[in-house]
């Protein structure tokens, strides 16, 4: 296993060969060698851009035979040199006229390069860093998959007195912004665009705050500020410690492109407005109420007098209206449960 500085990077798909590769520059101050390599592991890909390291290894090519082994070099995941998510490059080797360069030392410490003032530095085409990017606050124990910008996916639970400290643990900075009695219950965020503590310092999950996310909880209370209420009997959301899914976004679309969109509750479908709160059940029952009152009025609208002579007016709109609404009943008959 060898480490390397990659210095390009193959996006391309027109060279079979060359496919997902990228070119590596090893480190070794004797010679200068530079190898192309593939993913190791292509179902799991981590695009470096230019400048990170990977380590090297070499392994059997796609022509190996039983009778002829050929060898291929993989690269594995990039160092985290700067320890930091947004990305992990060596700072070049001159900045701006008269400004020292970070050496090893601060890289490693987490110095981000200051690519606005620097222009000599290049990351790759495309790639803009962001050195207002906060890591996402580990718990013991969490799996954390994290994007360069904000983007993360957390397997975790709810862990007890994350605040305390021993001479084997130091203590989170940020608690679970969920809650649980139960803390081996799991529970899994996925967060698209998320809150900023500065370069390399910890945050934690807001669904409230975060720009998109999908909280996927078991027996958690997860404080959601609703837009709108809801109608009476809806356990409120900083109660309700059951099984849920929540989306929350600036805007939520749901599509279907060739079928149907279901929506069903065992207990009742809610639809909250600015202006309204209703459960489906009680629209859909007051709906059936008028209904039969139209009913019952209809005949007599149709049999109306002004005194031994019939309305017309009346006369003609009765049938008209006890058709519609026969309509409407029959309808509200076969949807109801």
């Amino acid at each position: 296993m060898k480490l390397g500085t990659v210095m390009s990077i193959n996006l391309s798909d027109n060279d079979s060969d060359n496919f997902n590769s990228i070119l590596v520059s090893l480190l070794d101050r004797s010679t200068t060698n530079t190898l192309r390599c593939y993913p190791l592991n292509p179902n799991s890909r981590h695009i470096p851009i230019l400048g990170e390291q990977v380590y090297v290894i070499v392994a059997n090519s796609d022509t190996s035979s039983a009778s002829s082994q050929s060898s291929r070099n993989y690269y594995m995941s990039v160092v985290g040199l700067q320890k930091n998510v947004n990305h992990n490059a060596l700072p070049s080797l001159t900045n701006s006229e008269g400004t020292p360069t970070p050496n090893f030392a601060q890289v490693s410490n987490g110095i981000p390069i200051q690519s606005s003032t620097d222009d000599k530095v290049d990351f790759g085409i495309g790639f803009v860093e962001d050195s207002s990017i906060s890591q996402l606050q580990p718990f013991l124990g969490d799996v954390i998959n994290e994007g360069r910008f904000g983007q993360s996916i957390r397997f975790g639970y709810t862990p007890q007195n994350t605040k305390q400290s021993d001479n084997k643990i130091t203590g989170v900075v940020n608690e679970p912004s969920w809650k649980s009695t139960t803390p081996k219950s799991p529970i899994t965020i996925i967060r698209n665009g998320g809150q900023s503590n500065g370069y390399n310092k910890f945050v934690i999950e807001d669904i409230n705050e975060d720009d998109s996310s999908i909280w996927l909880g078991s027996k958690q209370t997860i404080e959601l500020k609703a837009s709108n209420g809801f109608s009476l009997g809806v356990i409120p959301q900083n109660v309700y410690n059951k099984p849920q899914i929540i989306l929350n976004s600036d805007r939520v679309v749901i599509n279907s492109k060739s079928d149907s969109v279901l929506i069903s509750g065992d207990k009742s479908v809610n639809v909250s407005t600015p202006n309204w709160k209703a459960d489906m059940d009680t629209i859909f029952s007051q709906l059936e109420s008028i209904t039969d009152a139209l009913l019952q009025l209809a005949p007599a609208i149709t049999a109306a007098t002004a005194g031994p002579v019939p309305v017309a007016s009346l006369t003609a709109a009765g049938p008209q209206l006890l058709s519609t609404i026969t309509q409407v009943k029959t309808q509200l008959t076969l949807m109801k449960q």
